[in-house]
């Protein structure tokens, strides 16, 4: 099992394939064995390197009391990237994945060749925008974690809401990772993301990322609000904004040749 040890934490990664990297970054609670169809695809042209981030998955931490909000996970896409070498790297992240990999662009833009966001989870701020009491919101998903709410009927119809657009074994996958997530990964992860100055960080980071940007929405996505997307797609300086249409929040695992051809004409046009 390869392990890249950046001091404090040590992340587990795969491989597949030569040629162009490409980094996928994983959302929130999941490990990065949900990339894998894509990466099938992918691999006769592409470099493909998955990963869990610190505290998920086969990832380990080295020291208990080790940060494990936003920017931590942001600084080790820049840490695992230097580890192995890679330059020119695409980037394809995911959920709240979406956060770090942004935040990774801003800070270190030399690391990165493109940048595609993919069904970004944005906090909404106004009351009539949130999602009623008994149909949970990933922001209100962690409370129910830390809180001990999450009894088994409720984690299951948590967790089914979420996943249900997933084809199996990647719905079993998924939420088994969501299951055995450590509790104070997720709620810093999560809290770190959330409030209007995170926001409108998060929003600011775009309008200074000099790499060209191509977000990636599915028609049918609750958890990645349309008016978001497009409110980013005004941000960028260059790029493109692509939706799937009848997809839900994974269009990795329900669209895959699909939403794999997306990514490579889109990196093709960047040669």
């Amino acid at each position: 099992m390869p392990l890249s040890d950046l001091g404090s934490v040590r992340l587990h990664y795969q491989i597949l394939g030569k040629g162009r990297p490409i980094v996928f970054v994983n959302g929130w609670t999941s490990s990065c064995q949900y990339w894998m169809p894509v990466a099938e695809l992918l691999k006769s042209k592409y470099l493909c390197l998955l990963y869990d981030y610190r505290g998920v998955g086969r990832s380990q931490i080295v020291e208990t009391d080790v940060g494990v909000d936003i920017d931590e996970h942001a600084e080790d896409l820049h840490q695992l990237i230097l580890n192995l070498g890679l330059e020119d790297v695409n980037v394809v992240a995911h959920g709240l994945g979406c956060w770090a990999a942004t935040l990774a662009a801003r800070r270190h833009p030399q690391d990165f060749a493109t940048l595609t966001i993919v069904s970004p989870e944005i906090e909404t701020l106004e009351e009539k925008d949130k999602e009623k009491p008994d149909m949970p919101s990933v922001w209100q998903q962690t409370s129910l974690i830390l809180k001990d709410l999450a009894s088994i009927p409720l984690l299951r119809n948590v967790v089914t809401r979420r996943y249900n657009s997933a084809p199996e074994p990647y719905r079993t996958l998924l939420c088994e990772d969501f299951a055995k997530t450590d509790r104070r990964v997720a709620y810093h992860m999560l809290a770190s993301c959330m409030g209007k100055e995170n926001r409108e960080r998060f929003f600011k980071a775009f309008a200074e990322i000099p790499l060209p940007i191509m977000l990636v929405r599915g028609s049918e996505d609750k958890l990645a609000p349309e008016t978001d997307v497009r409110e980013i797609y005004t941000l960028i300086k260059s790029g493109c904004l692509a939706t799937i249409r009848g997809c839900g929040h994974l269009p990795m695992l329900e669209f895959t040749k699909e939403f794999s051809k997306l990514l490579s004409d889109f990196f093709d046009k960047q040669k």
